[in-house]
C-alpha cells in the first residue's frame, strides 16, 4: 500500500513553475542589489591565489531576481546573471566604502565584462545610493 502511494505522490506533484526574469538591454541602467566584494585569482597565472596569483577583490552587485541581458552589435546575450561587477575609479571606491554590504540603488552604464572583469556583466556606475528597506 505505501509503494502504491509514494508512486501516486510522484506522479501527482505540480511541476516547478518555469523561472521568471527581467530581459535588459545593454547601455543606461537603473538596477537595485546589495554591495559584497569577492577576491579572484590574478596575475600571473589568472587560477589560485593559494598557489601564488595575486589577489584582485573586485566589488559586485548581488542581485535579488535573475536577469538576462539582450545581446546587440557589440555584446552577447547572458541569460540568467544574480551579479554585475562594479568598475569603480579609486575615488569612487572611497567615496561608497560605506556601502559595503548594504542594498543599493545603481546607475549607470551596463556593459559585457569580456576578458578585462571577473564577471560577465559590469557596471561603470555615475551614482549609487543605499535604498530604504519596505515593510
Amino acid at each position: 500500500m505505501w509503494r502504491a502511494l509514494l508512486v501516486i505522490a510522484c506522479f501527482s506533484v505540480t511541476p516547478a513553475v518555469a523561472l521568471e526574469y527581467t530581459c535588459l538591454q545593454y547601455g543606461p541602467i537603473d538596477i537595485a542589489g546589495r554591495i559584497v566584494q569577492q577576491t579572484h585569482a590574478g596575475p600571473p597565472d589568472y587560477e589560485s591565489v593559494t598557489k601564488g596569483d595575486e589577489p584582485r577583490t573586485v566589488w559586485i552587485l548581488q542581485l535579488d531576481e535573475r536577469i538576462c541581458v539582450e545581446a546587440n552589435r557589440s555584446y552577447p546575450r547572458e541569460p540568467l546573471q544574480l551579479e554585475i561587477e562594479l568598475a569603480l575609479t579609486p575615488e569612487q571606491y572611497r567615496q561608497y566604502r560605506g556601502l559595503l554590504g548594504q542594498k543599493v540603488r545603481v546607475t549607470g552604464e551596463l556593459k559585457h565584462g569580456g576578458a578585462n572583469y571577473q564577471k560577465r556583466l559590469v557596471i561603470a556606475p555615475g551614482e549609487i545610493e543605499k535604498t530604504r528597506l519596505t515593510p
